[in-house]
């Protein structure tokens, strides 16, 4: 399988870092959140990072400008058609099977839907969910990081 859309569902401070980096990878980017205010705030935040990175020198002003573009900014969750997609919301096991839920009715079977949860299990949330061989856990925890 191909990919060539992430979706990242939640636009707080996690889901804004993952949009950025899928956008800087290539790969065309939704940033999704039931709030307005946080999704301007995303937006805001990524294009401080992006020109902080210009700043250095690390990033090109032209770049960071496609960067942007691939990034589309919603609150329709029917704008979520992915290959993958990214949960980034708040730690609430319901609130999260609810997101799924939807997600997986408005998606092909394919697509590839993964929790960022830190807190709560990953097969408890797989078992609670269509398709759950298509469901993965991502998450980045500095105590399992090696050197």
């Amino acid at each position: 399988m191909e990919i060539k859309t992430i979706c990242v569902c939640g636009a707080g401070t996690m889901g804004s870092g993952i949009a950025q980096v899928a956008a800087q990878a290539g790969y065309n980017t939704i940033q999704y959140d039931v709030n307005d205010d946080i999704i301007g705030k995303s937006l805001t935040n990524i294009e401080s990072s992006l020109a902080k990175l210009v700043e250095k020198k690390k990033l090109g002003e032209e770049e960071s400008k496609l960067i942007l573009k691939r990034i589309l900014f919603t609150k329709d969750i029917n704008d979520c058609k992915a290959d993958i997609i990214i949960e980034a919301i708040i730690e609430n096991e319901e609130a999260k099977i609810s997101l799924f839920s939807k997600l997986s009715a408005i998606n092909n079977h394919n697509s590839i839907l993964a929790s960022n949860t830190s807190s709560l299990s990953i097969n408890s949330l797989a078992e609670k969910i269509e398709r759950p061989e298509r469901f993965a856990g991502m998450h980045r925890s500095e105590e399992h990081t090696s050197n």
